[in-house]
């Protein structure tokens, strides 16, 4: 049988490591998940508050809607139209870059889905969502039809599913299930392949790589080669994650967010 190579590959990304240099921005914060935008700009979810700061951690703007309980997720891959997902009443929230509330929020027991577990947008102001009670992944298009849906994934693929992150980058989808890897679909939800990195909780899709925290630093999947490739630097054993965004590595510890810039 054909094997192909894995390439371990080390580089050195900064001239500095998190435990020697101090960082050149820090902001306490007792935030329950970080997240970043294409623009740099470091957005805080704590519970249902909901906050922007620019790429030098100042602050920019505030959201919080209590009627829905704590947000489960945000994704701002459209920073123009953010999507927060609150689980527990099966809400979406769309804002705009000024964290305005875009509209009405979305019922999704009202499209007939009440116990999706994952949301996340989609080209063309559409959306995914998965759906435990199915397995299956399902597209709405902006005017909340069904335009695609994968059909049961658990039956299709023969794997237990319980997946904790969807993402869509660059006319793919990503489903995160920490027990066999990432699945990777095309936009129309035909399953194409799965990654074999297990036990992640997010991840970033950046052109051909998926880069994603392990181990105290940052990792890099090539989808066409399989290649990994490790950050030697920052190494960071307090981090719960790193994303890195433009010139800058974003650092989430327990009680702060720091941004080391790369090429100063």
């Amino acid at each position: 049988m054909k094997r192909i190579p894995v390439l371990l590959t080390f580089f050195l990304v900064l001239a500095f490591t998190t435990k020697t240099r101090l960082p050149d921005f820090v902001k306490e914060s007792k935030a329950n998940v970080v997240v970043t935008d294409n623009f740099a700009n470091v957005y805080f979810v704590e519970n249902d508050k909901f906050t922007k700061y620019d790429s030098k951690l100042t602050f920019v703007k505030e959201f919080s809607n209590k009627n829905f309980g704590a947000i489960t997720s945000a994704d701002v891959t459209n920073p123009l139209r953010i999507l927060l997902y609150y689980k527990e009443f099966g809400r979406i929230v769309f804002l705009d870059n000024t964290l305005s509330q875009n509209g009405e929020p979305l019922a999704l027991e009202k499209l007939g889905y009440p116990l999706a577990i994952l949301a996340a947008s989609s080209y063309d102001n559409g959306l995914w969502i998965y759906d435990q009670p199915t397995f299956e992944l399902i597209r709405f298009n902006n005017n909340l039809e069904v335009s695609n849906r994968t059909g049961n994934l658990s039956q299709i693929l023969g794997i237990q599913l319980q997946p904790n992150f969807l993402l869509e980058k660059d006319n793919r989808v990503f489903v995160n299930n920490p027990l066999t890897g990432i699945l990777v679909f095309d936009v129309f939800g035909t399953y194409v392949k799965t990654v074999p990195v297990i036990n992640l909780k997010t991840f970033q899709v950046m052109d051909d790589e998926i880069v994603y925290f392990s181990e105290g630093t940052l990792h890099a999947w090539n989808l066409k080669t399989s290649e990994i490739t490790v950050y030697e630097e920052p190494v960071s054993d307090s981090a719960v994650n790193m994303r890195i965004e433009r010139d800058a590595i974003v650092v989430h510890d327990t009680a702060s967010v720091s941004v080391y810039l790369r090429n100063k």
